[in-house]
């Protein structure tokens, strides 16, 4: 938020799914949100633990059990009026500046919360996950790496996540997406962003809210 910030002002900071599970901090984490206004979308874990439903693999995959554990810790930590509030945001944002291409922030896809997009998805697959009307920029989350693809004529950037990295070379960078709508050419442009952040705070206070997910936080095995 602080890079936000100095690279601002922004007419709207969104959060686009997945902001209270996978960390030691998801009550915490919300509250800041809502504190400075970001308007938070509903990804596929708001909606499971709104829910109070652990989903059926391949959900977890290999980590399935401890993915479990964090779940079942998330939803006795979280108030449930809190989680019901968090299921119950929108699934994604449209925007429209003067008659131009419409820009889409979604969780996953156009679609749905759960399907994914990867660089290698089949062509079929992925016009199915842009949409229709299919956007000028689609931004998604839900894979937590940072991608840029073109699927015909529409612009498709994953900002990647703040936290829970699995690439061990991102274990201490944070990133996001800057959007911005480009009058001249009448386009939206979106460019990916990375900035460091202390994850041994992370780590210290997850060993003291006793998070059972500790040991898979980034940076764990190199702290």
């Amino acid at each position: 938020m602080a890079d936000v910030a100095a690279r601002g002002p922004f007419q709207l900071v969104v959060a686009n799914g997945d902001h209270m599970f996978g960390g030691p901090r998801p009550r915490e984490t919300y509250e800041e949100l809502a504190r400075r206004g970001v308007v938070m979308l509903c990804g596929n874990t708001e909606r499971d633990l709104g829910a109070g439903e652990f989903p059926p693999p391949p959900m977890g995959g290999r980590r399935r059990e401890k993915i479990r554990e964090i779940f079942e810790w998330t939803m006795a930590t979280v108030p449930a009026t809190m989680l019901k509030a968090a299921a119950a945001a929108p699934h994604n944002l449209e925007l429209r500046i003067d008659g131009g291409p419409l820009l889409l922030v979604a969780h996953a896809n156009a679609l749905n919360l759960d399907d994914l997009i990867w660089s290698d998805t089949g062509e079929d697959e992925l016009e199915r996950l842009i949409g229709t009307p299919s956007p000028g920029l689609l931004v998604v989350g839900h894979i937590h790496a940072p991608l840029e693809m073109y699927v015909g004529q529409t612009h498709v950037v994953r900002a990647g996540s703040v936290g829970l990295k699995y690439e061990r070379h991102w274990f201490d960078i944070a990133h996001w997406a800057d959007v911005a709508w480009n009058a001249d050419s009448g386009e939206w442009a979106a460019t990916a962003r990375a900035v460091t952040w202390d994850f041994r705070a992370e780590i210290k206070a997850a060993y003291a809210a006793r998070y059972p997910g500790t040991d898979i936080l980034p940076g764990y095995e190199d702290r």
